[in-house]
């Protein structure tokens, strides 16, 4: 998939009238969709247009050019999974359980948006102011799960490991069950399969009953559509 480059000048504030509260937002959501749903060169600005029903003019007032709109989309999206995994692990529950709603909220939130999921990890490699913001963003989310991680290790939940490898072998996991999964597949199936391997990679006895034991958690959700793969 061939995605814009990252360079200096995007996403800066725009000068003119002040914007229209929520404007903004609703442009977002719609152009979200759009891009979960095709690649990046085969969305057109009045695609957007037309699904966000505001004028082309105010469109582009908001942002001057695919690129930007589409990096704006990513940014404000890691920062929204980045809430939500917080939300996630801020409750009492034992440390090993919350590795499970890491990957339950993490593969909920891509279900629909799977090319996403890649992006993120793409872009810490290009230059560029953009890509240094990107990567603040990115390195937020990953210390949120090494946090955790460190957690269940201070509770005898893991073993001794590198919490800064063992989050990135977790993203990994996550990354390819995000791409490679099949119609059919079940949400929770696949939860199940990425803890289970990362708990028998790193976890002890006593991690490993925890995360096995029915989840029962108010922060346990499926995503729309989660009983099956419905959309690529």
């Amino acid at each position: 998939m061939s995605v814009p480059r990252l360079e200096p000048g995007a996403l800066r504030p725009r000068r003119g009238r002040p914007p229209t509260p929520g404007l903004r937002e609703r442009i977002l959501r719609a152009a979200a969709v759009i891009f979960a749903r095709r690649d990046y060169h085969e969305v057109q600005m009045d695609d957007v247009v037309q699904a966000s029903g505001v004028g082309k003019g105010t469109l582009y007032r908001y942002f001057p050019s695919k690129r930007e709109l589409y990096l704006a989309v990513m940014f404000e999206g890691i920062e929204r999974l980045r809430a939500e995994l917080e939300a996630a692990v801020a409750t009492d529950e034992p440390p090993a359980r919350k590795i499970r709603h890491i990957v339950h909220r993490t593969l909920a939130y891509f279900w629909d948006r799977r090319f996403f999921f890649s992006l993120i990890h793409r872009n810490e490699y290009r230059g560029g102011g953009e890509a240094r913001a990107w990567l603040r963003h990115r390195e937020a989310l990953s210390r949120l799960v090494q946090h955790t991680l460190e957690g269940a290790m201070a509770a005898g939940h893991l073993r001794r490991v590198n919490t800064r490898i063992a989050t990135e072998m977790l993203f990994g996991m996550m990354r390819g069950v995000n791409r490679y999964r099949a119609e059919g597949d079940r949400l929770d199936d696949l939860v199940t399969a990425v803890v289970g391997v990362f708990m028998r990679g790193v976890g002890t006895p006593t991690g490993r009953r925890i995360v096995e034991q029915p989840c029962t958690s108010s922060a346990r959700h499926l995503p729309r559509g989660s009983g099956s793969v419905a959309s690529a």
